[in-house]
C-alpha cells in the first residue's frame, strides 16, 4: 500500500463527510416537502416530486458512502490536519455561514434588508478595507437588493417576502 501525503489522506475523509450531510439534508428537505400542502383535485401532493427527488439525493449518497467506505476503508487522518484545511477555507466558511443566516432572517426582515445585509457583510469580507472599497460595496448591497425587489413587484407583480417588524 502506497503512502499518503497529509493532504491526501484528508480527501476521503471530506469526501465521506460530505456524502453523510448531503444524505441529511436531503432527508430534512424530503420531510419538509412532504408537509407541502395537497389539493382536494389532484392525486399527488404538492410535495410528492420534490420528495422523489429528495429521496432518491439521500439513497443515491448512501449508496457512495458505502461504497466508498468498502473501497477504501475508514480513512485515517488528524485533527491537526484538518483544523489546517478548514482554516484555509476559513472565506468560503464565513460565506455559508452568512447565506444560511441570510435564509434564516429573510422572513422576518424581508428580502430588501436581508439582501442589503448579505451582501453587505459578504462584500466587506472579501474586499479590501478601505473606505472606497466598503463604499463602493455598501452602493452595491443598496441597488442589489432595493432593484429586484421593485423590479419584482412593479414590472412582474411578484411580491418578495416583506419585514414582519
Amino acid at each position: 500500500m502506497e503512502r499518503r501525503t497529509r493532504e491526501e489522506s484528508l480527501l476521503p475523509t471530506l469526501q465521506l463527510l460530505s456524502y453523510a450531510i448531503i444524505a441529511s439534508l436531503a432527508l430534512l428537505m424530503s420531510l419538509k416537502a412532504g408537509s407541502l400542502p395537497a389539493s382536494r383535485w389532484e392525486p399527488m401532493s404538492a410535495g410528492a416530486f420534490p420528495r422523489i427527488i429528495f429521496l432518491s439525493i439521500a439513497v443515491l449518497c448512501t449508496i457512495a458512502f458505502v461504497t466508498e467506505l468498502f473501497k477504501q476503508g475508514l480513512p485515517r487522518t488528524t485533527w491537526a490536519t484538518c483544523l489546517q484545511s478548514i482554516v484555509k477555507l476559513k472565506t468560503v466558511i464565513v460565506n455559508l455561514v452568512l447565506f444560511i443566516a441570510y435564509m434564516a432572517f429573510l422572513p422576518w426582515l424581508g428580502f430588501m434588508t436581508s439582501t442589503f445585509l448579505y451582501l453587505s457583510a459578504a462584500q466587506i469580507l472579501m474586499a479590501p478595507k478601505r473606505l472606497t472599497a466598503i463604499v463602493i460595496a455598501l452602493l452595491v448591497a443598496a441597488v442589489f437588493s432595493a432593484g429586484p425587489y421593485y423590479l419584482f413587484s412593479e414590472v412582474f407583480s411578484i411580491y418578495l417576502p416583506r419585514a414582519r417588524w
